[in-house]
């Protein structure tokens, strides 16, 4: 159970259930197994304008809203009240630490984008760097390299199990989007795969991830956050290597590799696409991880040694008020950004229809070339 509290009334996720307490006096907490009396809205009818929110609200697999009357705590549920007691540490430490700064890390770190300042939200979009603000593969891999450098020591298959379910835990700390489902998942995959001493396909397993998502919900598709998360990654794990091989630094080819599958749902979607992202992320990104670190380091240390949490936290405003200020002038800059008025359906379609030619073509090559090497290994091999 997650809270956002809104200007006219408190919103609880309640299961698979949105939960509107217009009165605000509510008490209710995360864990609490709670029986309610209200009124259910039906999601088809659900629509602003040209936004079907029933539609994305069952995306996010939520398949009843009510308008709350009143409710009855009836239980417990312990690993969601654990859940929250680590949601609300984070945030309220944060709080404490960093101040003015909290938010950007809180978004960071569990997922609550809504407390950033709007202001804000469109300098990351403005800039290209909304990924660093929605919990994704980057934030996934920090975790995981951090857990991992903690545990050295451990035994191997003990330090895979204790990741793994940190991993678990994780997906509901961080409030369980599609992008962060599809992180946590691969990330398991990948510490099978190491573990059993196998090479991980990175495509294949996106496709498993993908499709199982799918048939648990099959609205999932049109979320906005389970496209971008996985065409981004295709997009990576395909277009990478061999963008890499011409370029050879590692942040532009990433950064290249990614917005290919991507940038046509962002202009269709968002109606504009920053042309100075590539400057942004070269010039942001490396630092994303160390602000992580450092902040869960003051976290974790926190209750020991709260004077030395408090200088790091101290060094970590430093490096967040350095992006701030690094997207600011990038955003001010009269051409960083281009706005669409209109864009045809019909755009996505053929985009992607000529990416797939494209991609096909190259498979037919590649299977050409290594057919021909192959050849010309076994005629080699027939002379001597």
């Amino acid at each position: 159970m997650y809270k956002k509290e809104k200007d006219r009334y408190n919103q609880y996720r309640v299961g698979k259930s949105i939960v509107n307490d217009y009165s605000k006096n509510s008490n209710i907490k995360t864990g609490d197994i709670i029986k309610v009396v209200g009124k259910n809205k039906p999601l088809s009818n659900m629509k602003f304008e040209d936004f079907y929110y029933g539609r994305y609200l069952k995306s996010t697999g939520i398949e009843n809203y009510c308008n709350m009357y009143k409710y009855k705590k009836i239980g417990i549920n312990k690993k969601y009240e654990l859940i929250g007691n680590i949601r609300r540490y984070i945030r309220e430490t944060n709080r404490y630490l960093y101040k003015d700064k909290s938010d950007f890390l809180n978004s960071m770190l569990i997922g609550e984008k809504e407390l950033i300042k709007d202001e804000d939200k469109r300098m990351f979009s403005r800039t290209g760097i909304s990924h660093i603000i929605a919990i994704s593969g980057l934030h996934v891999s920090i975790l995981c390299a951090f857990i991992g450098f903690l545990g050295r020591r451990i035994n191997i298959t003990f330090n895979m199990i204790i990741l793994n379910l940190v991993l678990y835990l994780y997906i509901y700390i961080a409030g369980g989007s599609p992008s962060i489902i599809r992180a946590v998942l691969s990330s398991v995959f990948s510490n099978i795969a190491f573990f059993i001493d196998r090479r991980k396909d990175g495509v294949t397993t996106l496709m498993i991830i993908a499709s199982a998502m799918i048939i648990y919900n099959p609205f999932i598709l049109y979320n906005i956050s389970f496209q971008l998360s996985f065409l981004a990654t295709f997009s990576i794990v395909y277009f990478y290597p061999i963008i890499n091989k011409k370029i050879k630094l590692s942040i532009v080819s990433i950064t290249i590799a990614a917005n290919i599958m991507t940038m046509p749902i962002i202009i269709y979607n968002f109606k504009g696409i920053s042309l100075l992202s590539l400057i942004s992320n070269i010039m942001v990104v490396p630092f994303i991880s160390l602000v992580i670190y450092l902040d869960i380091i003051s976290l974790v240390i926190f209750n020991l040694f709260p004077f030395i949490s408090v200088l790091i936290s101290l060094f970590n405003s430093s490096i967040i008020s350095y992006i701030h200020f690094i997207l600011e002038k990038i955003d001010e800059i009269w051409f960083s950004y281009i706005r669409f008025t209109q864009l045809d359906f019909s755009f996505l379609i053929i985009y992607y229809i000529i990416i797939s030619l494209g991609i096909i073509y190259y498979e037919i090559k590649v299977v050409e070339e290594q057919r021909n090497e192959l050849q010309g290994y076994y005629r080699g091999n027939e002379r001597k």
